[in-house]
């Protein structure tokens, strides 16, 4: 079988460095900016608050208030039915500027889904065209390989793909472009093949996202619009890039290899 890498391929540990760099510029540009200041105006809601949203609308992705909406550009479609979840009431601060905590009240949000207009900022860049050398249909022989089935089906917005570990299975987002699903089931073979008992989540998607890059720069595409940007908004704001990439060197190694040698094995 003839390889489908270039024959020049690049080094894998270099892959990782370009990574690093293209988040390293990512964070320091207008685009990342506008990223925090819209997701500063989203709360963090409570693990309770979390249940409540997750009971009445399970595909719920951004939720915030109706006045929140407005000043992201978007408005609440007319006859939208919110969800109801609990918000502290605080008394003002006393003498000794101590706030207290007096009770709850009932609010109401809406989820992204249920509004019109401005798209919200984003670091990604959804990946657009074909999937090259039908990588995507190579792919799917190497989750079948790994004992996993590849479907494709409606996913809520923003969701490109998801493991499902009860049924084996992947799910790819039916609107997504061949080379952006082939970006996906990449990220989705390294979650089956590094995390299946991982507690870290910001670290399992981290090594994932990198996976994905790395299988994909091998065969000479270059995943940077959206990996860069999944990547940084995993990391967080604080965090040393180099030190978080470094510190899964090994695990996106493993990961990549494997899912490069079942795709051809003189790679």
């Amino acid at each position: 079988m003839a390889s489908i890498l270039t024959t020049n391929r690049p080094d894998r540990l270099a892959l990782l460095d370009d990574l690093t760099g293209q988040v390293l510029s990512l964070r320091s540009s207008e685009r990342w900016a506008r990223y925090l200041r819209a997701q500063s105006r989203f709360h963090r809601y409570s693990p309770r608050n979390v249940m409540l949203i997750s009971m009445q609308r399970p595909e719920a992705s951004y939720v915030a208030g109706f006045r929140t909406w407005q000043s992201l550009g978007r408005q609440v479609r007319k006859g939208e039915r919110g969800i109801t979840i609990l918000a502290p009431m605080v008394r003002p601060a006393d003498d000794e500027g101590a706030a207290r905590l007096t009770g709850f009240r009932w609010v109401t949000v809406f989820d992204i889904s249920q509004t019109n207009g401005e798209d919200l900022p984003e670091p990604v860049s959804l990946l657009t065209g074909q999937d090259p050398a039908d990588l995507l249909s190579r792919l799917h022989v190497v989750a079948r390989s790994l004992g996993l089935e590849v479907t494709t089906d409606s996913l809520p917005p923003g969701v490109n793909g998801e493991l499902r570990w009860g049924s084996s299975t992947v799910v790819l987002s039916e609107l997504a472009e061949p080379l952006q699903s082939t970006k996906t089931l990449c990220h989705e073979l390294a979650h089956f093949l590094l995390h299946r008992h991982h507690a870290d989540r910001r670290q399992a998607e981290i090594e994932a996202e990198s996976t994905a890059f790395v299988v994909l720069g091998a065969l000479g595409v270059d995943a940077g619009p959206y990996s860069a940007g999944y990547v940084a908004s995993w990391l967080g704001e604080g965090a040393d890039v180099a030190t978080e990439i470094e510190r899964s060197t090994t695990a996106v190694w493993r990961a990549a290899s494997t899912i490069l040698e079942r795709l051809d094995p003189d790679l």
